[in-house]
């Protein structure tokens, strides 16, 4: 495979377009060279070519690198260049079709100072620059309609991608500008989102935020064609939603791997052969530190990666395999968009909108973040004020006002000005004032533009100013509610005093579009009738207000011909005599030409014809007139040569290729500068040149009856209003007037008068009829009287009243309004009773007031309208009655199985069964009772779809749940009345007790006995959680209610000696007070009295008195001794009466609470029926819902295995083709290196022999190289090129640059190619000779390590590919093995199903603490079945337990056998050792001799010895073989029995596997978790049998204690509160309005 591009032949020309679809323009984009020309001098005639002076901000996120020591920023189509080193700042704009049109998506070159852009135009062409001279390097001709993204990679390849429709991605070869691929990709790409790696042929990567996936590309290169092959298609999870908004998540490193990073800063390895994300690093927090996502970002640098957020920035870096943490910067890390790494190893940080920060490690290891290029600031407004002899421009910021030098954009002068928003300046002097957004408006005064003065400051009390108007003496200044305002401006002091403010009803219900102040003072206003309009808007209307010293407002209303969408002002030299307004036409070409003369007439002037591309959109005028719109830029010149009228004569000083929101502009020093404003608040700042070429002409339109003279717009209406200036508004204070004070002693002596009459009257009306009885119904109702006196009062205190109820009607209001907003759509606000003295207490159930019926859908609530239908008809209508027995039972409907029973069966069985009730129709009184039927406790196991659950789900809602709610909510309310009953009835009885105390205090004094403390009564009262009203009780402080009155002052010491005037009660009190308390005469109240003794007792002693002062004097004794039995008799009731009383308030109490129990009790039951259903629900839906994950998960199994089963095709494909590439690359090596050999052997065989003289020399000159640094030539690009060099053969393409120390090394090569360097002895054509062979030899050289790089490469992706396979299909092996776990699972989740058991009745002993997660693989089984199962085990484990008896016993005796075995063996051995050394023994020499002269010896001794010898030698023998034979015989059958019991071990040892079988296999059917639960419930019945015994032990040794306690405690009680007695008439009151209107 050749890794070398070649250029396309078959190249077909592009068609020409217009420029922008937005843009009228009749030129075309040039195709070849004579188009170039032609559209080139087109668009010449209607572009300029500005100097970039300066720009405030920049865009963000546009940091790229040009080369190792260059950065760049970017705004719109002006690109600024900072060298680093130097610190040098240079500027690129692209604005005309010889430096390119506009730039759409631009980029930067990491290793040369090279830097790309692509126009903005239909089918672009891309321009590379070189750095610092800014001369094009090449131009790409176009390939696509648009580009969304280009990249250099690190060699001579470009990539771009393309736009919509097919979104295709293009390789260039940016040296040759050739075409290398082009392959539609379908991904849509956003600038600076694509990824290429480090190598020589870059892999293309690209995000697909659509499908969250990850794209990976390699360029495959054959000898004739190019194409990208998709090796990778990785989809990334949920962890990587906030990171993947920056597209700065991923990136490759220096080892040419790809990393990405999540939104918890978590780094992955991008594994292409095992398709997934592999760990490498996370940050450590700490401890209390939890791990929140945020979005994060990540970067290559020095070998490592910078992984970053808003808070912290990581530098990671691969040490021994695994990645650590090298340093960490901790900071406000919000504005860093990028960090930026470079070849020389700096670290650079883009923070906005626009400065550069460096990443500085100090030697400690602290690491900070140093600006090294810093920006301005976003601009609000700009003006250019008159007066100043410097080149300025005054730009406002948020927080002051800026003087900036317009050449170098320096800061001159600076005012701090908080909150600033709008600016507006005098049109002769330099004075700017400021509105802020607190309402404040500062004047401030340029001397020199580097000495600014503060004149005055205004606070206002307004809302934030947003539009500002300033002329001589006037400001006028719009706040936020719209209302203009009026500021007189005095110079001598400078002062500023809000005058008045238009409060006119008519500018209320107006969009005012502009407003311009000029002198007069004349205040123009464009308004719109419609005030809805929203901005920006046009006018239809003018409105002239002006205003004098007289207090009058007028306003002349005008309607314009046209409808405008922005009008300006210019400002005359001298004074204001004629107002020229121009105005541009809405949605046109056209603007038009008014004057203001000082009669107030308008004059419509001219109407001109434009020569925009598009509508006009906003206009500024200087000297001349400047408009722009979408299309560009114009300046209209008042006067030129060509033209007698003004304004008909433009010439272009922008054209806009792309789409920017202008604010302002403005044109200044004799059209040297430009300023334009855009929206995005930045101040961008050009020099203009000559404008006196390429202008063009405007078209007049004709004015209606131009020809009968001036045309004036009619007048509509004048009108005048008052207004008062707020100098002369005086603050009221209320102040009582002397007759309004004599007006009040007069009514109190008037009501002392009529007291004096009205007692006088009563008086005589007793002493007369001597009735004491209805005496104030009878002298105080119905009295006209009383009426005029009452009607007086009324009209006194009527000023008083409407002050006090206005003061509080916006906080009632707001208080009000706050209320019906919760308790709206209340649904968890719930109401509560309590018991009254005791702790228990219940809710209410909350749910909506009203019913949203918009989750009750059609389609799935299908039956709706069947159910209401059917709870509407009466059960009546039933014609069939079942039995009694079958009423009293409930059941199921009778299944399929039921019905084919035959009809005789059914006669003799009868009904079994439960009664069969319709489950949403409610038979009967009780909701609670039709949901607790048994038929409903059943499970529907044929609910399985989602459908299914949320349609029975809404209708149990609507039809149960809530009827269910409301009948319990009855009960509620109804207790609530009772509470309150009760309340009001203890309370009653308090007042009658606290009356009974009275008196026997008073009876108890008048008998002289000794007095009591009256006792405290328990008072009960509701709690906060009772009543909605102090639920939601809102105090009046916390309500911020705007008084929209005017302010004044209000005298409040006047209002102390006038409350009693202000309450209803007072002329009660006063009636009472009148009446002096005779109103009724009572017995109770007789008594109280004492019998008055007579005078004669005071003045005599006893023995004094004469008969008739005895008679008198026993008769007082007797009424004295009544008198006094009376009051006994009366205190005895009293004491009656408060024994009854205390026993009524304890019965009332006792009532209550136990009807609150009742209702306890009773909320438990219905919170267990609706919770009981909500759990059988919510328990289906679990289950269903684990299905479906289980499907989605055999589901996404089943793509994982088709997708790695195409992936590995597709890379054993990749593998095939990289394996052809490396068989290539060996033989263009191998020839490389024949090629090489055969310059070497030339120069030996050859060339040496003619030069014999100086063969050593030669060799050593031919062998000799320029000294170079280490890895100069560590690229196959640079290695190549310099081999071109070397040959120095002609080339048709354009020269690649180079790095220094390969030209260093050329020009050392070229300085041994000097004849200066040849030896004396060879002479100058045979040095020729040698200098071709040598750089033939160099060229050879620099191919071959080229070459060898490329090898190198091949061979390293081809070892990557071949273990990517492997780690593939070792991925599928596992997903296989996953998919087949998941497939049984679902299985079991489909045999499974969940059981509810409700307890209807009983205790539950044992808390069941488990979930029913828990027995999620059990099965439904009969407990007779079961028993049946435990007794076969039972069984099968007593055989198992005897025949592992057997089997040990059996063990046991083979042990014993084998021992015997073993000794049997040694024995033997010990015996044959025995016999060996018998053998080997020992003999004396003489024996010795014997033996060897037996024979001689025996001839010898025969005589003496016979056959003695023989004869004991042989019976010995005889004797061991016997011994031997005897020995053998046991041996074998030592041996014959061990191969028994070795049969026999075989044996049983096949039954032992057997036995281990059949062992094994019961164990299979053994249930574990059964036998473990059983285990485990026993102990903790156990544990709790156990714990209950010890508490009932306490219990019972506590309880004779206890019940002492309870009786004293009782006895307290008693004590403490004492019986009622019985109730008192009045002691039932009616329920009062306020306790029945909170329950409703």
């Amino acid at each position: 495979m050749s890794k070398t591009h070649k250029k396309k032949s078959n190249r077909t020309p592009r068609k020409p377009n217009k420029l922008v679809p937005t843009i009228k323009h009749p030129s075309n984009h040039p195709t070849g060279s004579q188009s170039n020309n032609s559209s080139a001098s087109k668009r010449i005639n209607m572009n300029i070519t500005s100097t970039v002076c300066w720009c405030n901000i920049w865009d963000k996120d546009t940091l790229w690198n040009v080369g190792p020591d260059v950065l760049c920023l970017r705004n719109g189509n002006t690109i600024k260049f900072i060298n680093m080193q130097t610190k040098a700042v240079s500027y690129f704009k692209a604005e005309t079709a010889a430096t390119g049109l506009s730039i759409s998506v631009f980029t930067g070159h990491n290793r040369f100072p090279l830097f790309a852009f692509a126009e903005v135009v239909l089918r672009p062409q891309i321009y590379v620059y070189r750095y610092p001279d800014f001369t094009k390097f090449s131009v790409i001709p176009p390939e696509m309609i648009t580009y969304s993204d280009i990249r250099f990679s690190e060699f001579d390849t470009l990539i771009g991608v393309g736009g919509h429709p097919h979104f295709p991605v293009a390789v260039f070869n940016y040296r040759t500008a050739v075409l290398i691929l082009k392959q539609n990709t379908g991904v849509s790409t956003v600038p600076r989102s694509l990824v290429l790696s480090y190598n020589t042929l870059p892999s293309i990567v690209q995000f697909y935020k659509q499908e969250k996936t990850i794209l990976n590309y390699e360029i495959c290169t054959m000898e004739k064609e190019s194409y990208l092959h998709k090796v990778m298609n990785l989809e990334i999870s949920n962890d990587f939603i906030k990171s993947i908004g920056n597209d700065r998540f991923l990136t490759f490193a220096d080892d040419d791997h790809l990393y990405v990073v999540n939104d918890f800063g978590n780094m992955f390895l991008v594994e292409l052969a095992a398709f997934a994300l592999k760990p490498q690093w996370r940050p450590i927090y700490e401890t209390d530190q939890v791990a929140a996502p945020y979005a994060h970002s990540i970067a290559a640098h020095r070998g490592g990666l910078v992984i970053s957020n808003t808070s912290h920035a990581y530098f990671v870096k691969k040490k021994s395999g695994s990645f650590h943490l090298e340093w960490k910067l901790e900071g406000l890390l919000q504005d860093v968009t990028r960090f930026l790494s470079n070849m020389n190893g700096e670290l650079y940080a883009e923070r906005g909108p626009g400065h550069i920060d460096q990443v500085v490690v100090d030697k400690s290891g602290a690491v900070t973040l140093e600006c090294v290029v810093p920006t301005g600031m976003p601009a609000i407004s700009f003006r250019v004020l008159p007066g100043l002899k410097d080149e300025s421009v005054c730009v406002l910021y948020s927080d002051r006002l800026a003087m900036m030098d317009l050449a170098k954009g320096h800061t001159l002068s600076e005012v701090m000005v908080p909150w600033a928003c709008v600016m507006a300046n005098h049109r002769s002097q330099a004075i700017v004032a400021v509105g802020t957004l607190d309402s404040r408006i500062v004047l401030v005064h340029f001397e020199r533009a580097a000495l600014p003065h503060v004149l005055c400051e205004l606070q206002t009390a307004t809302p934030a100013v947003v539009a500002l108007e300033l002329n001589d003496s006037w400001l006028v200044f719009q706040d936020q509610s719209r209302t203009l305002q009026v500021v007189q401006v005095e110079n001598r002091p400078h002062k500023l005093t809000h005058y008045f403010e238009m409060s006119l009803p008519v500018l209320e219900e107006v969009f005012v579009h502009t407003f311009l102040l000029a002198d007069g003072p004349r205040l123009m206003v464009f308004i719109h009738r419609d005030p809805k309009m929203k901005r920006p808007g046009y006018a239809t209307e003018l409105w002239v207000l002006t205003w004098g010293k007289d207090r009058r407002l007028h306003r002349r209303e005008y309607v314009l011909p046209k409808q405008y969408n922005y009008i300006g002002v210019q400002p005359p030299v001298g004074r204001w005599a004629l107002i020229e307004i121009v105005a541009s036409e809405y949605n046109t070409l056209n603007f038009d030409q008014f004057t203001l003369n000082e009669r107030d007439e308008v004059q419509w002037v001219a109407s001109t014809k434009s020569e925009h591309f598009s509508y006009i959109l906003g206009l500024g005028m200087t000297k001349h007139l400047v408009t722009w719109s979408l299309g560009g830029i114009l300046v209209h010149f008042k006067q030129h040569k060509r033209s007698k009228k003004p304004f008909m004569v433009c010439r272009y000083l922008n054209v806009g290729l792309q789409t920017e929101y202008i604010l302002r502009v403005r044109e200044c020093f004799n059209s040297k500068y430009l300023i334009i404003l855009l929206a995005d608040k930045s101040l961008r700042v050009t020099r203009l040149p000559s404008l006196a070429d390429f202008v063009r002409d405007n078209q007049a339109l004709p004015l209606p009856n131009e020809e009968s003279g001036p045309y004036y717009v009619d007048q509509a209406c004048h009108k005048v209003d008052m207004f008062m200036p707020l100098s002369m508004r005086q603050e009221v204070k209320e102040e009582y007037t002397p007759a309004e004070l004599l007006k009040q002693q007069k009514l109190f002596k008037m009501i002392e008068q009529f007291s004096a009459k009205v007692t006088e009257l009563i008086d005589y009306d007793i002493s007369k009829t001597g009735k004491t009885k209805g005496i104030f119904k009878k002298f105080c109702f119905h009295y006209s009287w009383l009426d005029r006196l009452t009607e007086e009062a009324h009209k006194l205190c009527a000023l008083e009243r409407a002050s006090l109820e206005e003061a509080i009607a916006d906080q009632a209001r707001i208080r009000d309004w706050i209320m019906r907003l919760v308790t709206r759509d209340a649904v968890s606000i719930n109401y509560r009773v309590r018991s009254i003295f005791a702790d228990a207490n219940f809710e209410s159930f909350a749910f909506r007031r009203k019913l949203e019926m918009t989750e009750f859908d059609l389609y799935r609530f299908y039956d709706l309208e069947d159910h209401i239908r059917l709870s509407q008809v009466s059960m009546d209508e039933e014609e069939f009655q079942p039995p009694a027995g079958q009423v009293q039972s409930h059941g199921p409907p009778p299944g399929v199985e039921d019905m084919e029973l035959g009809e005789e069966e059914e006669a003799d069985e009868g009904p079994q069964g439960l009664k069969e009730l319709k489950q949403f129709v409610v038979q009967g009184s009780s909701v609670y009772e039709h949901i607790m039927a048994p038929v409903f406790q059943l499970q529907d196991k044929n609910m399985v779809t989602s459908n299914q659950v949320f349609n029975y789900n809404c209708k149990i809602r609507y039809y149960l749940s809530d009827p269910l709610k409301q009948e319990f909510n009855k009960y509620f309310h109804e207790a609530q009345q009772l509470k309150q009953a009760t309340i009001d009835n203890v309370l009653n009885t308090n007042v009658v007790l606290y009356k009974i105390y009275d008196n026997m205090n008073i009876m108890l004094r008048l008998l002289n006995m000794e007095q009591f403390t009256k006792p405290d009564l328990t008072v009960p009262a509701l709690e906060q959680d009772e009543m909605i009203k102090r639920i939601m009780e809102v105090d009046d402080s916390e309500i911020k209610a705007i008084n929209r009155r005017k302010p004044k002052t209000i005298d409040t010491g006047g209002k102390k000696g006038r409350l009693l005037l202000w309450s209803k009660e007072f002329w009660s009190r006063a009636l009472i007070v009148m009446m002096d308390g005779v109103l009724e005469k009572l017995w109770e109240e007789e008594i109280k009295k004492n019998i008055p003794e007579p005078e004669f007792m005071a003045k005599k002693q006893p023995h004094e008195y004469n008969l008739e002062e005895q008679k008198i004097f026993r008769a007082y004794e007797e009424a004295v001794r009544l008198l006094e039995l009376d009051r006994r008799k009366y205190l005895r009731i009293l004491h009656e009466n408060e024994e009854k009383t205390l026993a009524l308030k304890s019965s009332q109490i006792l009532k209550l609470n136990q009807r609150v129990a009742e209702l306890m009790i009773m909320k438990l039951k219905y919170d267990f029926a609706l919770k009981q259903s909500q759990l059988r629900l919510l328990t289906l839906e679990k289950t269903n819902f684990s299905r479906v994950q289980l499907r989605k998960r055999i589901g996404l199994f089943s793509r994982d295995v088709g997708k790695l089963n195409e992936l590995i095709i597709r890379i054993g494909q990749l593998s095939d083709f990289w394996e052809k590439s490396v068989a290539d690359v060996k033989a263009r090596l191998e020839a490389q290196q024949t090629r090489d050999r055969a310059v070497e052997r030339h120069f030996r065989s050859n060339f040496l022999p003619t030069v014999p003289h100086a063969t050593h020399e030669m060799t050593k000159l031919f062998k000799k190289r320029p000294k170079l640094p280490p890895k100069v030539f560590n690229s196959v690009l640079i290695c190549m090129e310099a081999s071109n060099k070397l040959s120095g053969k002609p080339s048709q393409r354009t020269p690649f640059p180079l790095p220094t120390d390969v030209q260093d090394f050329l020009n050392h090569l070229a300085e041994f190619d000097q004849p200066k360097q040849c030896p004396p002895q060879v002479d100058s054509k045979t040095w020729d000779t040698f200098v071709k062979l040598r750089r033939q030899k160099l060229e050879n050289e620099m191919r071959l390590k080229g070459i060898g790089y490329q090898l190198l490469d091949s061979q390293t992706f081809y070892s990557l590919l071949q273990k990517s396979i492997a780690a593939l299909r070792e991925s599928k092996e596992e997903t296989q093995r996953s998919w087949q776990e998941s497939i049984q699972h679902y299985l079991e989740g489909m045999r499974n199903m969940t059981l509810q058991v409700t307890l209807s009745m009983g205790q539950v002993e044992v808390s069941v603490m488990g979930e029913f997660t828990n027995l999620s693989n059990t099965v439904l089984m009969h407990v007779d079945d079961i028993n049946d199962v435990n007794r076969q085990i039972q069984e099968a484990g007593n055989m198992k337990i005897k025949a592992m008896e057997r089997v040990a016993i059996f063990r046991r005796q083979v042990i014993f056998k084998e021992w015997e075995h073993k000794l049997y063996k040694a024995n033997i051995a010990y015996l044959k050792y025995m016999l060996d050394a018998i053998e080997r023994c020992k003999v004396s020499l003489e024996f010795l001799t014997i033996l060897r002269n037996w024979d001689k010896i025996k001839t010898d001794r025969q005589k003496f010895i016979a056959t003695a010898i023989e004869r004991v030698i042989e019976q010995k023998i005889a004797a061991f073989r016997k011994h031997i034979e005897r020995i053998n015989l046991k041996i074998d059958t030592v041996k014959a029995q061990t191969l028994e019991v070795k049969q026999n071990s075989h044996a049983i040892d096949l039954k032992i596997e057997r036995i281990k079988v059949d062992v094994t296999l019961q164990n299979s059917f053994r249930d574990t978790m059964m036998e473990e639960k059983r285990d485990r419930e026993q102990r903790e019945r156990m544990l709790q049998i156990k714990t209950h015994r010890q508490l009932m032990d306490n219990v019972r040794r506590h309880y004779a204690h206890v019940l002492e306690l309870q009786t004293i405690l009782e006895l307290l009680r008693l004590r403490t509160y004492p019986t009622l007695g019985p109730p008192l008439p009045q002691c039932h009151p009616p329920v009062p309005e306020h306790i029945l209107g909170s329950v409703h």
